[in-house]
């Protein structure tokens, strides 16, 4: 375990531009910047009243559901709402009965200028956006919830969802498939204090054409065959956490919708006209690049925006492998195996890249356990992939589409007898291409034969949306019964 204390360390970044760690003299610490607007009322019944919340949007009005309660007789029930931006604060009327003021000129909808007072019926508001900076002290512990590791990237991780998971911001993971992003959102969760369930939603394998459905639900006569009414995840997960897993598959005409129940926290099931109200903490992750995909038009950047008040990056297995004997420990532990591992197989763990990270780590492990039986797990006995490059012999890559198969050769020594799953470095491009083909099809056939042909297991299983897997399987017309 790494020791912190004492010397001062170097102010790295770890998530979004405004959080930092940095030198402290007794314990490190982290300090994490969020985004906050600011409201106080300088004159009218509730004078004094001061809120600081970071929210993105933030609605002020006389009904006790919004963010800001105004007990003035003037103001309506659902009066403005204050949404941050990229350029400014922005102030919107919500077709309120006596409208809404900035320096008293009335407006639909404006920025708010610097030093500006707003008025709403007769209180009169100072709005502010300001960073609210807190100092978290990066914890000396080798495990949080559900997460395991000792090292000073995951001990930062666990300061930042201790930070993080009592406010009602929106979270969102960056990681690669297999490296655990769902166990930091069922920690944060955890760690939350909200009363209500924590609901999955994964968008990679869900169908296209039900993906609302699932999400915002129905009401009995929707459409053929809606007999009855049904809740979406959302509903599901009212006064909980909604995880949205692989958000870049999301369908790009959804995203609207996505985006406006965000912001409104109301619902409108299909076949409905009439919204319900949320009170869901949402948290989403993907393993993709979404400002790339916001560049090229396949992702909304509003959206984009609006999901990344505060951006995590979930380490790969390979960055933390001073972790990697405490995770192959709990993993064992978890899976019920009797996992012994000789210091050989510990340091190959350690040096090897795991391009399917956790997931491959964990299906490593099962496989020895059941081989090896009571004996102790040797080198030879892990059967490590040989398409994998060692830690030491290169840079931290993005995992490739499709992860290598646990259970590939990894004789010491290539021979003639090969399965054909290893590339020689004098093959030419184009027979390695056709090697690495082979190797995915055979992938594809193994898990559609251990999953008896449910596609999305298998997606789920090797790290691809099922869009892709369903591409794979017309491009090597791979049928379920192949």
């Amino acid at each position: 375990m790494h020791d912190f204390s004492g010397d001062a360390m170097a102010s790295t970044p770890f998530f979004s531009s405004g959080t930092e760690i940095i030198a402290a003299t007794s314990q490190s610490k982290l300090r994490v910047q969020f985004e906050a607007i600011e409201l106080r009322v300088v004159a009218g019944p509730d004078a004094g009243l001061e809120v600081s919340l970071g929210l993105p949007v933030l609605r002020v009005g006389a009904s006790p559901d919004n963010d800001v309660v105004l007990t003035d007789r003037a103001v309506s029930r659902r009066h403005a709402e204050i949404r941050m931006t990229p350029t400014g604060l922005l102030l919107r009327d919500l077709g309120s009965t006596n409208g809404t003021f900035i320096n008293d000129v009335r407006i639909t909808e404006a920025y708010i200028p610097a030093e500006a007072e707003c008025r709403l019926g007769y209180s009169r508001l100072v709005i502010r956006q300001h960073t609210e900076e807190r100092k978290v002290a990066v914890p000396r512990q080798d495990h949080l919830g559900e997460l395991v590791g000792s090292s000073e990237r995951m001990r930062e991780l666990y300061g930042l969802i201790r930070a993080v998971a009592p406010t009602p911001t929106t979270v969102h993971l960056h990681g690669e498939s297999g490296a655990g992003k769902e166990l930091v959102a069922r920690t944060l969760h955890a760690f939350s204090g909200r009363s209500g369930p924590l609901v999955v939603f994964d968008a990679s394998v869900a169908d296209p054409e039900m993906v609302r459905n699932d999400l915002f639900g129905h009401i009995r006569g929707a459409f053929t065959g809606a007999t009855g009414a049904r809740e979406g995840a959302f509903r599901q997960a009212h006064t909980g956490t909604l995880f949205i897993d692989e958000i870049g598959e999301l369908p790009l005409d959804l995203q609207p919708r996505l985006l406006r129940v965000l912001e409104t926290r109301e619902v409108l099931p299909i076949g409905s006209d009439k919204p319900l109200r949320v009170d869901v903490r949402v948290i989403t992750a993907t393993h993709r690049d979404l400002e790339a995909m916001v560049r090229t038009g396949a992702f909304r950047a509003d959206l984009f925006y609006r999901l990344s008040v505060v951006p995590i990056e979930v380490p790969a297995l390979r960055e933390i492998p001073e972790d990697i004997p405490l995770i192959a420990r709990h993993l064992c532990e978890r899976l019920q195996l009797n996992c012994r591992l000789s210091a050989a197989a510990l340091e190959a763990l350690q040096n090897y890249s795991w391009p399917g990270n956790v997931r491959e780590l964990r299906n490593v492990l099962e496989r020895a356990a059941v081989m090896c039986g009571e004996r102790e797990i040797g080198l030879e006995d892990l059967r490590l992939s040989r398409t994998a490059t060692p830690v030491q012999n290169a840079a931290p890559a993005p995992a490739p589409a499709v992860s290598p198969p646990a259970s590939g050769p990894v004789d010491p020594e290539p021979s003639s007898a090969d399965s054909g799953l290893a590339v020689k470095r004098s093959q030419p491009i184009s027979s390695a291409r056709a090697h690495l083909k082979d190797m995915e099809r055979r992938m594809i056939v193994e898990a559609l034969e251990r999953t008896h042909g449910n596609k999305a297991a298998v997606a789920r299983e090797l790290g691809i949306p099922l869009s892709t897997l369903k591409r794979r399987l017309k491009d090597y017309k791979i049928s379920n019964g192949d």
